[in-house]
């Protein structure tokens, strides 16, 4: 039976080779209900693609836990020799396919499937990750096709397809179901065939328009419609013989595809057996190995096959395939089918180290799992709990990696509970420091700290490497709690022990987290140069000795204390080349990271808009830690609140619950004073200062000057602590009372929004103008809203609301660069915008620049002259109902 309904797809797919053969390669998802003819589409590609395309096949295998990059392996005959050497680390691999993908001669390029990702690895998944951001600088047509409905089952690929929806090579193709049209053409071929009475429309009403259930079912014989697609394929298999059934068997559970040879030693009847299967269009046979036609058919020829005849096939193919020196993970399934559990340990750790050291830590885990369920039903004999201990913690680790925390707590603790037994100090230490770390990933503080005491407890002593791991966790967790004092206490000890450690990887990684926890508490105390010197230290470390999340570590920590410490250059800079550093590795919890503390800097400089941008990007990312959501909640609640949008209670409570359970200062005075500044543009003045105080004690236990400075700026100067410790300068001001000196310091921070509220809280009324001007100017509605009813409250004269809804400036200039804009066109110079605006010198320039690069001009005289720079601010949504009043 031919193709029905699939032209438009088939053309598509033909245009992204098309692509290809020009050196602008493309991925494509083929997306498709199982059944419903993917494969189809994708065969027909490939056969009219013969001579036109150097073509490969690979397929992930839903019959057991995926071996690592078993697809890159099946695609190895249709790449150049030397991808994958003997050896080869993963990134050298991934750079050495893609090497390939671009060096091919463009009027061949490679057309590579990669078939039923939905039971791919992750390091195929992060294969393909690798290749969807970078496949448009090459010369293929990679296809990849899955099933939308177990997409959820999967988290990789959910990550991957997230991920990558918007890459610049990535397309989507979706495979529907056939129309009752389609279904009646095939009905209708059939008829000339063989004859037949289906009825076209109640075959189309059962099956749904489904391919495989519709072919299943017109090659089955049967007139009367099978109720379910499985009943169709039993159908189909009742006539073959003893010796078919039994290939049919044999080949369902050797996986997705089994080697002739093997066939040939395993089948009574020896490779004929395979004849009637294959006559019939059960199997097909490809390169030397035999699949079925569709997957659907052999999960329901697996299923059929009564247990104890299922574990007799899965010994004999465990057996067959040992001799052959199969893939552990191959051999690990059978193995356990076969509930052969000496072999199943053996074969499923092996398995599970290889899948980590790939990168595949999810089906490491589960190789774990295996290993440790056929464990417990063997004997116990002496020294046994020593390698359960030694798996409960390699699957602690692939836990951790993959997100399942609390589980990996669980099996660390099995650990330390075993080598507690027997009396292991050293290892229980370790453990005791490695349950802190995943404690504090959950949340739990409290136990976090009693199990960092406790590693120290048994590991005091002479230096050892464990030793240093556990200061350096101390050392985290002071700095985590801004305790700069304990923090370098803990620090200089770490340090101590390292330098008695030999050269080394651990020595390294040790050095490089010491100064990063160290460097990060010099700069939020306020000893920036120091702390930014050791932070620049630790980067270099891990960027030559290739520690991947403690360079992108020292890259969120340089950026996010820039931020908040409003060294916006500084924070551009660190973003800047931090965001690259973890795209090109494929680090995206850390790029996530970064792009929400970029919100945070566009908050903070008046750029609304771009915060937006940026906080949706990162909330939309279908695998961001929740500790990563905090940071772009707060900056998009900031944004709502100050233009009066709607939805910001709900990012409130989701930022408070998250600060709640972080417990930290770096999370609670952020969210203290995001709430504030909500209660303040209410006009609920009382509600503002109450929150400030609830926090104000913790906020003065912290060394952060900063955070301190933006919760006490809300509580009433009488009720201040004259004995507190020190905020940074423009909060200082304000507190003083020193409105207008706290509005200057602001500006020549180029923070816009904190010095409108400096002026709006002077009770100078020019002041409160030139407050309401900044925040008409950046489109914070809901803010000028309350200093207008202020103003009028004092019986001031004020200026209207701008009118209308929020438009774009034709040229792309935003509300503030439009008003700079407006006054170049006056003739003003940049000190006397800087003075008309109320911002710094330096801002205003910075204005300028943005708006020449925008209007495509290159003097301020042509910008004059261009009629853009006339055009009117757009205009901030209407005044908002919820600016009342203030309360007290």
């Amino acid at each position: 039976m031919g193709l029905v309904e699939r032209e438009t797809q088939l053309r598509s797919l033909g245009l992204y080779l098309d692509d290809a053969m020009a050196g602008h390669g493309r991925l494509v998802y083929v997306s498709g209900e199982a059944g419903v003819g993917k494969s189809a589409l994708v065969n027909a590609l490939a056969e009219g693609s013969a001579g036109r395309a150097r073509v490969g096949f690979a397929y992930c295998d839903g019959s057991s836990t995926p071996s690592p990059l078993a697809p890159l392996r099946e695609l190895l005959p249709a790449l150049p020799q030397g991808v994958w050497p003997a050896g080869a680390a993963r990134p050298d691999v991934f750079a050495n396919v893609l090497a390939a993908l671009r060096e091919v001669s463009t009027d061949a390029p490679y057309l590579l499937v990669v078939e039923d990702a939905h039971w791919a690895d992750q390091a195929t998944i992060d294969l393909l990750l690798h290749l969807a951001r970078r496949i448009h600088t090459c010369s293929a047509l990679v296809i990849v096709t899955f099933r939308p409905e177990d997409v959820e089952s999967n988290y990789g690929l959910r990550v991957l397809l997230g991920v990558t929806a918007s890459a610049t090579g990535t397309r989507r193709v979706d495979v529907p179901p056939l129309s009752a049209r389609g279904v009646a053409a095939l009905v209708a071929e059939r008829r000339e065939q063989s004859g037949g009475a289906i009825d076209p429309a109640r075959l189309h009403e059962i099956t749904h328009g489904n391919a495989f259930y519709v072919t299943e079912v017109l090659s089955s014989g049967l007139d009367v419609i099978p109720d379910k697609c499985r009943d169709a394929v039993l159908a189909r298999l009742a006539s073959l013989s003893p010796d078919g059934q039994q290939a049919l068997e044999i080949v369902a559970l050797a996986g997705p595809r089994a080697d002739v040879d093997l066939l040939e030693e395993l089948l009574r009847g020896g490779l004929t057996a395979l004849d009637e299967a294959l006559a019939r269009g059960l199997l097909v046979e490809s390169d030397g190995a035999i699949t079925f036609r569709h997957e659907l058919a052999r999960i329901v020829v697996a299923q059929e096959i009564p247990v104890g005849r299922r574990i007799h096939l899965h010994r004999r193919l465990h057996r067959a395939l040992q001799v052959r020196a199969a893939d552990q993970s191959r051999l690990a399934y059978h193995a356990d089918a076969g509930d052969l559990s000496p072999a199943a340990v053996e074969h499923a750790t092996a398995a599970g180290r290889s899948a980590s050291e790939l990168g595949a830590h999810r089906e490491a885990a589960r190789q774990f799992e295996r290993a440790l369920r056929h464990m417990a039903k063997l004997p116990r004999p002496e020294g046994s709990d020593d390698a359960v201990a030694e798996l409960k913690w390699a699957l602690g680790y692939e836990l951790y990696i993959t997100g399942r925390t609390a589980e990996a707590a669980d099996a660390i603790e099995e650990s330390r509970r075993i080598w507690e037994d027997r009396g292991d100090t050293t290892k229980v230490g370790d453990a005791w420091r490695c349950l802190s770390r995943l404690l504090w990933f959950e949340g739990r503080n409290a136990d976090a700290e009693a199990a960092a005491g406790r590693a120290l407890q048994l590991l005091e002593g002479p230096p050892t490497t464990e030793l240093a791991y556990a200061y350096s966790n101390m050392t985290q967790l002071r700095m985590l709690s801004s305790d700069a004092e304990a923090t370098r206490r803990w620090g200089a000890r770490t340090l101590a022990v390292v330098d008695s450690l030999a050269e080394g990887r651990a020595r390294t990684e040790l050095r490089a987290h010491a100064l990063n926890n160290l460097g990060t508490i010099e700069v939020v105390a306020g000893q920036v140069p120091d702390g930014v010197a050791m932070l620049e230290e630790s980067l270099g470390l891990a960027r030559a000795g290739e520690l991947h999340e403690h360079a992108a570590r020292a890259y969120v920590n340089l950026s996010s204390s820039a931020a908040v410490q409003r060294r916006h250059e500084d924070a551009r800079h660190h973003l800047t080349e931090g965001i690259a550093y973890c795209t090109e590795r494929d680090l995206d919890s850390w790029t996530s990271y970064l792009v929400a503390i970029d919100a945070e800097l566009q908050v903070n400089r008046g750029r609304l808009e771009d915060a937006v941008r940026h906080a949706e990007a990162v909330l939309a990312h279908p695998a961001l830690p929740s500790s990563a959501r905090l940071g772009p909640l707060i900056a998009l609640a900031h944004v709502r609140g100050r233009r009066g949008e709607s939805g910001c209670d709900d990012l409130v409570a989701r930022a408070q619950r998250l600060a709640d359970g972080i417990g930290e200062v770096q999370a609670v005075a952020p969210v203290a004073a995001l709430r504030c500044e909500l209660a303040w543009i209410a006009g609920r003045d009382c509600d503002a200062a109450a929150t400030a105080r609830q926090v104000a004690d913790l906020v003065q236990t912290a060394d952060c000057r900063w955070n301190r400075g933006a919760v006490l700026r809300w509580v009433p100067q009488a009720q201040q602590d004259p004995a507190g410790k020190e905020v940074a300068p423009p909060y200082a001001a304000e507190i003083a009372g020193h409105y207008d000196e706290a509005a200057r310091l602001w500006a020549e921070l180029d923070s816009p929004f904190d010095q409108g509220l400096s002026l709006a809280r002077s009770g100078d009324p020019d002041g409160m103008q030139q407050a309401i001007d900044i925040f008409d100017g950046m489109g914070a509605a809901a803010a000028a809203a309350r200093v207008r009813g202020d103003l009028r409250r004092l019986g001031q004269r004020v200026r209207p609301a701008p009118s209308g809804r929020v438009g774009k400036h034709p040229a792309g200039l935003t509300p503030r660069e439009s008003q700079v804009a407006e006054l170049v066109a006056r003739g003003m110079t940049d000190a006397e915008i800087a003075a008309h605006l109320v911002i710094a010198r330096r801002t205003a320039e910075h204005h300028v620049a943005a708006i020449l690069a925008k209007l495509g001009v290159d003097s301020r005289r042509a910008l004059a002259a261009t009629p853009a720079s006339t055009e009117p601010a757009p205009s901030p949504p209407a005044t908002p109902s919820t600016a009342s009043a203030p309360s007290g």
